[in-house]
């Protein structure tokens, strides 16, 4: 079941690595952030995050559980 995260969510993982929720595209970059994650890096980043969620229903995970 997808989750909605709020921003502080995202936040709150800063320094962490999460995962989506799904693979968007096939592209290289999209593959390697579905099966690898990716690492919040600052607040900027996690804004960032924050907004794709919302605009291009982009959803994330603590973990990877290989949804497609």
């Amino acid at each position: 079941m997808i989750k909605i995260h709020d921003k502080q969510w995202f936040i709150d993982r800063i320094g962490k690595r999460i995962y989506r929720e799904k693979n968007v595209c096939n592209c290289e970059v999209c593959t390697t952030v579905h099966k690898e994650g990716l690492i919040i890096t600052d607040e900027q980043h996690a804004n960032y995050l924050y907004d794709c969620q919302e605009l291009d229903l982009i959803y994330y995970e603590n973990t990877n559980r290989k949804i497609c």
